[in-house]
């Protein structure tokens, strides 16, 4: 999944000749913060809330206030994961979209973002997460962790290491199935610690009534 498949379509960006008025009323419309300023199709920046705020004619023109801009974006050619690294380091709630002449392809909202990460990690398809402690190990083979699941016919659907627990290395994987007693038994007889693990049937509707109450947030 890349950048300029993700984009939202029906925000426009503002323009130079687009007056501090018109940008706030669309900020307050589309309920952001910041919108990215084009002019003839060339990205020249974002403009915040406050950079209008700070004009002393909001009926003035944006070309006659704002040089040098912040110019955050990501290429539209960059994988979701390029966007999600860029958007930890913003705060923004959108991040443009550019392709290598700097010509603006869209923008992505952190909504939009969070929802396409959703479907990419399998947040909402049936199953269960097993939460395995790898220690300090370096030399983990994830192919020999995917085959011992595969082994007891389910699939993994996604799949995360998180580096930052304790010097510990935490893998985190998302399975097709709700009934993971023999998954569990396999990394044990492996010798893999298992951390934790969250059966559907444990999670109940809760977990679905999250996810579902998560999903009509990102629709607002």
């Amino acid at each position: 999944m890349l950048a300029r498949d993700i984009v939202t379509e029906n925000i426009p960006p503002l323009k130079s000749s687009d007056t501090g008025e018109r940008a706030i009323d669309w900020m307050i419309e589309f309920k952001l913060s910041h919108l990215p300023l084009v002019e003839n199709r060339q990205y020249l920046g974002l403009v915040s809330e406050e950079d209008i705020l700070d004009f002393n004619d909001t009926t003035e023109k944006l070309g006659a206030y704002l040089k040098n801009l912040n110019k955050p974006y990501v290429l539209g050619s960059e994988h979701v994961f390029e966007v999600l690294r860029v958007a930890a380091g913003l705060q923004t709630p959108v991040i443009p979209v550019v392709d290598e002449q700097m010509q603006y392809q869209g923008m992505i909202t952190l909504q939009s973002l969070l929802f396409h990460f959703a479907r990419l990690t399998s947040i909402s398809d049936t199953g269960a997460v097993i939460v395995l402690d790898l220690g300090n190990k370096s030399d983990i083979v994830v192919s020999d962790i995917v085959r011992l699941v595969e082994s007891n016919n389910a699939h993994v659907l996604s799949l995360f290491v998180d580096h930052h627990i304790q010097e510990h290395h935490m893998l985190t994987i998302k399975v097709d199935t709700t009934d993971i007693r023999h998954i569990i038994a396999t990394f044990e007889r492996f010798e893999y610690v298992v951390k934790a693990y969250f059966e559907e049937s444990d999670l109940g509707d809760i977990y679905k009534d999250r996810y579902d109450s998560f999903m009509k947030y990102l629709n607002i």
